[in-house]
């Protein structure tokens, strides 16, 4: 338990030193509140825009997300909007961009999703970017999950979080 003493001094009125002790005190197990028991949140999911990691190449007989190879170099972005689930979760939708070298839109590439947890509108058909180099899904899930993607042979991950309930 902790108690804060106020400082004697005569020249601060009782009533001032009693607030003033009361406050620090305040203060204090509010900051001493914050480091009992409680998690960190998770890190939160790449901004749209920026570009995802790639994973690790998997070998051809264990790819489980098959898309037409590109030959070009090529920047990802996905993300999903809303960028975390209410409590019980819903449903956001998963908005993949591609683009060349130099920033140009990449249409026509092949991207395939899946979710680990909840199911995907497009049941993990191939999907296809459009002239804007876009293309998107409908996530339905009730618990945090982690959406892969192949997008032109190149794999990558991101999560969609639900918050957790009050």
């Amino acid at each position: 338990m902790l108690r804060c003493h106020a400082p004697s001094v005569a020249l601060v009125p009782v009533p001032r030193r009693r607030f003033l002790a009361g406050l620090l005190c305040a203060l204090v197990s509010a900051s001493c509140a914050s480091f009992g028991g409680r998690r960190e949140p998770p890190p939160p999911p790449p901004p749209p825009g920026r570009a995802l990691t790639p994973e690790p190449p998997v070998p051809p007989d264990e790819e489980p997300l098959p898309v037409e190879v590109v030959e070009e170099p090529i920047a990802v972005a996905a993300w999903a909007e809303p960028r975390q689930l209410p409590p019980g979760g819903g449903q956001a939708q998963i908005l993949v961009r591609v683009q060349k070298r130099g920033g140009r839109r990449f249409p026509g590439v092949e991207v395939r999703l899946r979710t680990s947890r909840g199911s995907l509108y497009s049941g993990g058909r191939v999907l296809v970017t459009d002239e804007q180099g876009m293309t998107r899904d409908r996530l339905t899930t009730r618990k945090t999950t982690v959406i892969t993607l192949n997008a032109g042979g190149t794999r990558y991950r991101f999560q969609v979080f639900v918050a957790a309930a009050p």
